[in-house]
């Protein structure tokens, strides 16, 4: 509590005003906040003086700033503070140490091995790099008069090192911080999580900053978290207004950052919440550099970097997303972004559709339920509650497994809509074989007695090679209630389609496995019109652009649709 009190008698000698019912102490071990003493409004007004922005940082680094990410010369600053007994060192003293803030950065590589499968445990170490890339550039615009301590060049070694670090040697690293060696890499991670967990957006006392500069408000991040507490930030006089209408006489008095899940909780203040309101899943998506005009052209509005609350890195820009490294979407147990089903269905049009088709649709929906299934396998469920660290992770992963098997559902259900609405429009393989008495007879010869025997032999796609290929051959036919439509999309696809020297050899045993065979076995069918290796070749092909394959069974649907040929 000294600290706590050495902040407050240094906030309030420097113009910083605080409702006298407040009043901040140790609420329980190692857990400090305000308690109001009576009923009503409580306020915490912080002039310029003592607000820490990116200004600071900047005024470090003189005229080697520009074109600088200036929250990393802020880290830089919160770094290089810490050992000058700066201005504000009453309030350095009080930030919690990288050991107390416990991400999961610095745990051990057996705690960091139960977020296996999770998108917080896939990219610790992404994001780790993209850390270690921005202080690089931050260190190696120190001006040449800014003192560094004796292990500076120590330091610098650690840039070409980490790419071969594993996590024992990071939890090595990363528990053994020294703050006076203010340039190391572990120290620019305190900053990190220090402005991940604690900034405020400097525009509130500055409209004219960009809105992704931080600031951080003394006294005001005393405060602790609480979704539910309705609170006032405001500009004053270039500082900086907390105001609350719900002070409670002898209870906590919180602020609100907002609704937080628990992969940011972990991430910047390590701990989470169970059943946590706010919990979200990530889905990181890269686009085919041959589906970008697709996607635009379907008007797909996708994230950007700015829609997103929970990573620890800065990001300045959306050059990446616009140049497709990837797309990240969030989802939760309410909904799943339209622009993620959407995306899924661009992802496998064909040259022959344009628009969101039936096919387009139905096929976006199986691969986006495969994707949202591989994501909740690869979750572990064995978290061990032994631990708070370790019910913190059973928390999130639970939570995470519940969320995808809330989307799993509701992709579920939006395909059985499509299903029910549009049954006329689909083709199963068990209702060819139920329809077509001629090519069900025709497969007696190949000892299929019934539609469960081809499933158990895994026969059905040689049925849909000799089934489309039996469409195309219809005019060959007398009384054959083939579909016209099929039959067109063949001819055409056979008159444009180029036929590799691979592809034949690919494609020859099977014909030779079962064409000669049903040629004089049933003559009729198979010995009329063009059955070579190169009509299966093409039913293949067309197979592809007007069926999806649905659910865990793979089951291959024909979508009758209007095709631009």
């Amino acid at each position: 509590m000294e600290k706590i009190a050495s902040l407050l008698k240094w906030a309030s000698d420097n113009g910083a005003t605080i409702s006298s019912n407040l009043e901040f102490k140790e609420i329980k071990p190692n857990y400090f906040g305000a308690i109001s003493k009576s009923n009503g409004k409580a306020s915490i007004q912080i002039p310029r003086e003592l607000v820490v922005t990116c200004d600071k940082g900047i005024d470090l680094y003189k005229d080697t700033y520009k074109n600088a990410n200036h929250s990393s010369l802020l880290k830089i600053y919160l770094c290089y503070s810490r050992t000058q007994q700066s201005f504000h060192q009453p309030y350095l003293d009080t930030l919690p140490s990288l050991q107390a803030i416990d991400s999961p950065y610095i745990w051990s590589a057996e705690d960091k091995a139960l977020l296996k499968g999770t998108n917080l445990g896939n990219s610790l170490k992404e994001n780790i790099s993209s850390l270690v890339e921005e202080w690089w550039n931050a260190i190696n615009l120190l001006p040449e008069d800014v003192p560094k301590p004796e292990q500076h060049f120590i330091n610098l070694k650690f840039y070409y090192e980490n790419k071969f670090y594993t996590d024992d040697d990071y939890y090595s690293y990363f528990n053994e911080v020294d703050t006076s060696n203010w340039t190391s890499f572990p120290n620019y991670l305190w900053a990190s999580l220090v402005l991940k967990s604690r900034a405020f957006p400097a525009y509130i006392i500055d409209p004219s900053l960009p809105k992704n500069e931080p600031m951080l408000l003394p006294v005001v991040d005393l405060l602790n978290h609480n979704p539910k507490t309705k609170v006032q930030w405001s500009g004053t006089d270039g500082g900086f207004l907390f105001q609350s209408d719900d002070a409670s006489s002898g209870e906590e008095l919180f602020n609100n950052y907002g609704q937080k899940g628990n992969e940011e909780l972990l991430l910047a203040y390590g701990f989470a919440i169970e059943n946590n309101p706010a919990d979200s899943a990530a889905l990181k998506i890269k686009i085919p550099d041959s589906k970008l005009q697709v996607v635009k052209d379907l008007g797909i509005k996708l994230p950007s970097i700015h829609d997103y609350t929970n990573s620890v890195i800065d990001q300045v820009s959306d050059t990446k997303q616009e140049h497709n490294e990837s797309v990240l979407f969030y989802i939760n147990q309410e909904q799943i972004p339209k622009s993620l089903i959407e995306l899924f269905q661009a992802l496998v049009q064909n040259q022959w559709e344009s628009g969101f088709t039936l096919r387009m649709q139905l096929a976006g929906l199986n691969h986006l339920r495969a994707a949202l299934e591989t994501k909740k396998k690869l979750i572990n469920l064995n978290v061990p509650s032994d631990t708070a660290k370790h019910q913190y992770i059973c928390w999130y992963v639970e939570s995470q497994n519940t969320i995808f098997a809330s989307a799993i559902k509701i992709i579920k259900r939006q395909e059985k809509q499509l299903l029910g609405e549009f049954k006329s429009d689909l083709i199963s393989l068990k209702s060819v074989y139920k329809n077509d008495i001629k090519f069900q007879q025709s497969l007696l010869f190949l000892g299929f007695s019934s539609y469960e025997s081809i499933l158990e032999s895994e026969f059905q796609d040689q049925c849909w090679l000799l089934w489309l290929n039996r469409c195309y051959n219809k005019k060959h036919y007398k009384d054959e209630c083939l579909p016209q439509w099929i039959h067109e999309l063949f001819v055409h696809l056979r008159k444009v389609t180029d036929i590799s020297a691979q592809e034949v050899l690919n494609f020859k045993p099977i014909h030779d496995a079962i064409l000669p065979d049903l040629v004089k076995a049933v003559p009729e069918i198979y010995a009329v019109g063009d059955w070579s290796v190169a009509e299966l070749i093409v039913a293949g092909k067309l197979l592809d652009m007007i069926s999806f394959t649905r659910g865990k069974e793979q089951e291959c649907i024909i979508v009758h649709q209007d095709y631009e040929t």
